[in-house]
Parts: C-alpha cells; structure tokens; sequence
C-alpha cells in the first residue's frame, strides 16, 4: 500500500507542477511593445511637441511667402541646369556609341584588309 501512496503522490505532484506552468505561461504578461511604450514616454512631451511643430509650420509657410519670386528663379535656374547637364551626357554617350561600333567593325574586319580610310590615302 506504500508503494500505492508514492505513485499517488507522486502523479498528483506532477499533476500540480504541470498546471503551476500552465497556469504561470498562461498569467505572465504579453510581451510589451516598443511603439506603446514610446508613446508612453513621449506623451508628456506631446503638447509641447505639437506647439512648437505649428509655431514652425507658420513660420515656413511666411518665409516660403516672402521669398516666392527667389524660389521661381532658382527652380528655373535648376531646371536649365538639368537641360544643360541632360545634352551633355547624350552628347557623350553618342560619342561613345559611335567609338564602339568603329570598333566593333574594325574587329570584324579580315585580318589582311585594309583599315577603313586607308584606300583613300593611296590615291
């Protein structure tokens, strides 16, 4: 009958230790997250972020106001910049296209031919 206890005792003790973990994975606190706790802490600070967030939005809206025509003039001056710049690389990109197939053709050229031009300079 001892021998009866012990296993008695000893499947409700695991029994026990199964729903205590259970019970212990099932209670513990979610994991917390990172963007609610950064909202908690910067709460305070809010209003005072958002005040001076709307000071600074009005004072840009009045400095884009004030320097209007400046502006034009450089989105202007940019925009020719980007013309400018746009040419010139075509330019030189066509430029190397052309080197290319001048080589590509004297490669294909037969070992023994003439460079290209060369006829014109026997005459």
């Amino acid at each position: 009958m001892a021998r009866q206890d012990t296993n008695d005792f000893l499947a409700a003790f695991g029994i026990g230790a199964v729903l205590g973990i259970g019970a212990a994975v099932l209670l513990r606190p979610e994991k917390p997250n990172p963007r609610k706790q950064l909202q908690k802490r910067l709460k305070p600070h809010a209003r005072k972020l958002g005040k001076s967030a709307s000071r600074t939005r009005t004072a840009a809206r009045v400095a884009a106001r004030e320097a209007g025509p400046t502006t034009d003039e450089v989105i202007h001056a940019g925009r020719e910049l980007l013309a400018e710049f746009r040419a010139e690389v075509t330019r030189i990109l066509d430029e190397a296209r052309e080197e290319l197939r001048e080589l590509a053709q004297e490669q294909a050229r037969p070992a023994g031919a003439p460079p290209r031009g060369a006829a014109d300079l026997d005459d």
